[in-house]
């Protein structure tokens, strides 16, 4: 498999603790299925099926990017929908509905070809 695959994160904040729980997962081609998909050694490793859904995202190019960073381009995105009339899934907590995607570059690429994703999941029946 390419290690080139899409790397996504979701950061959920637990208003309890107030702290920060994130979890990672890699996109795999589609050539893989369920059945077909190498089995990862760590028996903590999950492999799920993701329902296909709508993203509204942005791209730029650096480092992994920091939360404020992240927190900037969610902003923008928001900003964005809300003008265009653009409705977002899960509206009562946006922490949930923000990825962060990165790739794997090999590590000879320079931040400013590296590329760096921030999206929002949306209602996917635009008309």
């Amino acid at each position: 498999m390419a290690m080139t695959a899409p790397v996504r994160s979701v950061g959920t904040t637990s208003s309890s603790s107030n702290t920060i729980k994130t979890k990672i997962s890699f996109v795999i081609g589609s050539k893989y299925n369920l059945k077909t998909v190498p089995k990862p050694k760590d028996k903590s490793v999950k492999i799920v099926s993701v329902p296909q859904h709508t993203l509204a995202s942005t791209t730029f190019a650096g480092p992994p990017p920091s939360d404020e960073r992240i927190k900037k381009e969610r902003d923008i995105i928001l900003a964005t929908l809300e003008r265009e009339g653009i409705q977002i899934k899960n509206k009562k907590n946006r922490e949930t509905t923000t990825l962060v995607y990165g790739y794997h570059d090999p590590i000879i690429t320079p931040n400013f070809l590296r590329r760096n994703e921030v999206a929002i999941v949306v209602d996917g029946n635009l008309s």
